[in-house]
């Protein structure tokens, strides 16, 4: 028995030791595997913006209100914005069949998701040579240039449904057809036409009039998809931290914007 009990007493040790060494060499394999893993990294979320070129919105270089907002809103690492620059009726018709994610901006649609509260509120001039003779029976039987694309959103938003109008492709290509008298007048956005006057006053003098015709209010769009309906959701909330915390009302200001009130 006292046999027995020795042996007993000289394994103590030994199973002790080897297990210290078996728990050991687990905790090494443990700290190997953990140090060979890779972290995995969420791939951010593509944010595919089709847009025409706007002065003050959407310059190539990057530079613009919409530019500083989108970046704002959309900012990395959790998103990637990408932007492409088509024809304004080419970026609609992307935007209906989800080529794009995104565009701005837009009167109230049911064709698409959109922003909770208007991104654009101001005015809607028309710019003529002789503001004498403006009236609503003017407007309606001479011809006025607006922006191809914008028959709807912008000059019969403002003009009697008699009035003509030629399509054009930039304020400033109006403006020259305004002075060799081949259309009466255009009509375009207050941001659009305001830089635009600014230079025109200093090269022509007074002789370009600028009148205020209407009101206009638009709307970020989303693709009628989940994606738009994410990236909607998102950008709405994001509005309403940027302008708690007051860098919506700066950027704005920084355009020369009017900050549109909640609805």
């Amino acid at each position: 028995m006292k046999q027995i009990v020795l042996v007993f007493l000289l394994l103590i040790p030994s199973y002790a030791l080897a297990k210290e060494a078996a728990n050991a060499a687990l905790l090494s394999q443990n700290v190997s595997t953990q140090a060979n893993q890779t972290p995995t990294q969420t791939e951010p979320t593509v944010v595919k913006w089709g847009t025409d070129v706007w002065p003050n919105y959407t310059n190539r270089d990057g530079t613009g209100f919409y530019h500083e907002l989108l970046s704002a809103i959309y900012s990395e690492p959790q998103y990637s914005l990408r932007v492409d620059y088509f024809p304004w009726q080419r970026t609609l018709k992307n935007l209906a069949t989800g080529e794009i994610d995104l565009t701005g901006s837009l009167p109230k649609s049911a064709s698409f998701y959109q922003s909770k509260w208007p991104v654009i509120n101001e005015d809607i001039n028309v710019v003529l040579l002789n503001d004498d003779a403006l009236n609503s029976d003017y407007l309606s039987s001479n011809v006025g240039a607006y922006r191809a694309g914008y028959e709807d959103d912008v000059f019969y938003a403002a003009l009697p449904k008699s009035a003509k109008g030629v399509p054009v492709e930039s304020a400033e290509q109006a403006l020259a057809l305004l002075k060799k008298g081949k259309v009466d007048y255009f009509v375009d956005l207050r941001s659009i036409i305001t830089p635009l006057m600014d230079k025109e006053q200093t090269d022509q003098g007074s002789l370009v009039k600028v009148r205020t015709i209407g009101r206009y209010k638009l709307y970020w769009s989303f693709a009628y998809n989940e994606q738009g309906k994410r990236l909607k959701r998102h950008f709405d909330d994001q509005i309403e931290i940027l302008r708690s915390n007051g860098v919506l009302q700066s950027m704005y200001e920084k355009y020369n914007l009017e900050l549109p009130v909640k609805e």
